[in-house]
């Protein structure tokens, strides 16, 4: 017995233990052997050697022990510049709703890439690119060296993932060539049950750029992103041999960080351009292939990631979201067990929101014990066991007599694994951010009686009243009363007099009192028909009788600008074409009544350049010009010799002033008499454009 127990340590020693402490247990042994006293019995030997085991242990949990990470469906990510490589915690900012990284360490002993996170004792192992070392990462960024591996040299790896039963860190070795382009070469597999961990190569035969992989957390598959080909691919570890069966997508591009949640969700860090930064997260469909912008974050070039989806999860979502006073609502709990494992004696308990209450369980697959009854302010179930896979509890909750507002809480399982964090919060699955609540938006009337007059208009024998205008955001959840027991949103009336419908959203109730009485408003014009010239203003005069006590004046017609006052009732008016001007009364009661005035423009766009003139005479014959419509203008004016030499330009100028035309002269010079080419791009006060071209003749 005491040879038994000496020896199984030390058996354990060197199996387990650094070589440096072998010596150590020896000298235990050694000690525990040369007492001088007998030990009288084989326990206290025992004590003893515990005592000596204890100190030992001690000692390696001081000199050489890591933190284990905490497996909590956290996506990892290692990004290098300058040749420091920094470990972060990728979240989602829960005020900018954008991707940040929050560091664990930002300055890692090693460069580090192909990284995954090994469930089985929660840590990350990766690969120094440069050394081909093997290496062990922490929870607080401690990185160790565990063996160097004779990879081969020539090879890059960047992309890494650690299969779903911890047995193998799986890398994929890429290729560069000469020509700039890279593709995969070779898979390997490093045994990280073998203390020696030893590895074995597989050649494949790919065209893909494969910067990082994931393996499905509940099918094993294992699938990468190709970066040549901008799609999602399936490798199978045995063979190498790829698969893609996936479209290509406009993005991302590239991407070097591919990882999965506990849902089954594939998510990928990678960039929206060939030259631009890895800096937008991106949902992939597993099944099939197609990628969907989620949001931006930090640049992360140069980077690598890995998740833990071998982790519990709860979901909470809430229907309706949207309620009223007093109303139900329905809770539904999500169990995500994607750990690979089942867990019992699991305690589950979510302490609703203020004045909610807690009516009945609808559906309950987990079983376990029920400790809330009717009218509890919160839900607990006991001891139950929560097997792998998805699993929804669904209870009926009543929100109570509750203000308008939010309302939000969040859910807490118990008793999970230290190794999963021992207990996990509700998380609201509608918004990227992690672990946030879940929200009941409670709406009410926000009156309790309106007084709402009305009118039949201009001898009109019906009128529908429709309450909806003042339902708000409550939209169909009001239910109505009207006198006749109607329960529509409206109610249609012939003859004057006081109506009132009563608005009811879950206990809340408000009431609008319609006094409907009998109103006229008429309007006339003084002229309903013009016929003017391009260029003339008309005088428009509208006459209204109104039984109300207001009256209000609209003006339209398809050119507004032409009017000078569009709420007087009466305005001029300017129009550059044909119009029907519409004249619109109306009172406070709602009653309108409109009239009509026809304007037709009659438009002369002639225009007249002579043919000759004479420089200097006392007529209008001493200057060449164009004459026209009035309010026309001449945009550019130029005249040109027989040889194309500019003599004179103007711009701007109107027509029928001759004092803008040509003079006769060309830098200060009397021309010779002959002919002269003239051209004119003329605007008409419409809008017209027009160009006209032609030749003078310069006489004396």
């Amino acid at each position: 017995m005491l040879l038994f127990s000496l020896s199984f340590p030390l058996s354990f020693a060197h199996q387990e233990l650094p070589h440096f402490l072998i010596p150590i247990f020896r000298c235990a042994q050694n000690i525990l052997l040369m007492q001088p006293k007998p030990i009288k019995s084989s326990q206290s030997i025992g004590n003893v050697f515990i005592s000596i085991i204890a100190g030992i242990v001690f000692f390696i949990s001081h000199a050489t022990a890591q933190v284990p990470f905490t497996c909590e469906d956290q996506f990892f990510l290692t990004f290098t510049n300058d040749d420091k490589t920094s470990l972060n915690e990728v979240i989602i900012d829960p005020i900018t709703n954008a991707v940040v990284f929050q560091s664990i360490d930002n300055n890692l002993n090693y460069t580090v890439n192909a990284i995954g996170y090994r469930s089985t004792d929660n840590f990350i192992y990766c690969i120094d690119p440069g050394t081909r070392n093997l290496i062990r990462i922490d929870a607080t960024g401690n990185a160790q060296i565990l063996k160097f591996l004779p990879l081969d040299a020539f090879t890059a790896y960047f992309a890494g993932d650690i299969s779903p039963d911890g047995k193998y860190l799986v890398l994929i070795g890429t290729v560069s060539f000469t020509n700039g382009t890279s593709k995969a070469a070779e898979l390997v597999k490093i045994d990280l049950e073998d203390p020696n961990y030893s590895f074995s190569v597989i050649p494949m035969n790919t065209d893909a750029q494969i910067l990082d992989i994931a393996f499905h957390p509940t099918t094993d598959v294992l699938y990468g992103y190709d970066s040549n080909g901008q799609k999602l691919i399936r490798i199978n570890i045995n063979t190498g041999a790829v698969t893609s069966p996936f479209p290509k997508q406009q993005a991302p591009v590239t991407t070097g960080s591919l990882f999965f949640d506990a849902y089954g969700n594939l998510f990928a860090y990678g960039s929206t351009s060939v030259f631009g930064d890895q800096n937008r997260l991106f949902e992939i469909n597993p099944d099939s292939g197609v990628a969907r912008l989620l949001i931006a974050g930090e640049a992360a070039s140069s980077s690598d990631g890995c998740s833990c989806p071998y982790t519990v999860e709860l979901l909470k979502t809430v229907v309706p979201e949207v309620t009223s006073p007093c109303s139900n609502v329905e809770y539904t709990f999500e169990f995500v067990n994607s750990s690979r494992r089942p867990h019992v004696g699991m305690r589950f308990e979510d302490k609703l929101p203020n004045g909610f209450t807690f009516v009945a369980i609808k559906d309950n697959p987990l079983n376990g014990n029920v400790l809330s009854q009717p009218g509890d302010d919160f839900f607990l179930l006991d001891n139950f066991n929560l097997p792998t896979g998805n699993h929804k509890l669904t209870i009926i909750v009543n929100v109570g007599d509750q203000p308008a507002g939010k309302y939000s809480n969040q859910a807490v399982l118990y008793n999970l694994p230290a190794s999963l964090g021992s207990q996990r919060v509700s998380d609201n699955p509608k918004t990227l951010v992690k672990d946030d609540s879940t929200v009941v938006t409670i709406v009410a009337l926000p009156f309790d009686a309106i007084d709402a007059n009305t009118a039949l208009c201009n001898g009109a024998t019906d009128l529908r009243l429709d309450a909806t205008q003042y339902s708000g955001q409550l939209g169909n959840l009001i239910q109505y009363s009207w006198p006749d027991g109607s329960d529509k949103s409206y109610f249609d009336v012939s003859s004057p007099g006081e109506y009132e419908v009563m608005m009811k959203v879950g206990c809340d109730s408000a009431h609008v009192v319609y006094n409907v009485i009998a109103s006229d408003i008429s309007v006339t014009l003084a002229q309903t028909s013009f016929n003017i010239a391009l260029g003339d203003s008309i005088m428009l005069e509208a006459t209204s009788t109104n039984t109300g006590t207001t009256t209000i004046y609209k003006w339209n017609s398809e050119e507004n600008s032409s009017i000078r006052c569009n709420s007087c009732p009466e305005t001029i008016a300017r129009p550059f074409n044909d119009q029907t001007y519409t004249i619109q009364v109306s009172n406070e009661l709602g009653c309108t009544d409109t009239a009509q005035a026809r304007v037709v423009v009659q438009k002369d766009l002639n225009v007249y350049f002579p043919n000759v003139f004479t420089p200097g005479s006392s007529d209008n014959n001493g200057y060449f010009s164009g004459f026209g419509a009035p309010f026309t203008i001449t945009e550019r004016f130029a005249v040109y010799s027989r040889w194309g030499e500019k003599m004179f330009e103007s711009k701007g100028a109107a027509l029928n002033d001759p004092l803008l035309g040509w003079d006769g002269t060309f830098k200060g010079q009397i021309m010779q008499p002959g002919v002269y080419i003239w051209v004119a791009d003329v605007l008409f006060l419409d809008g017209k454009k027009a160009r006209y071209a032609g030749d003078v003749t310069l006489v004396r």
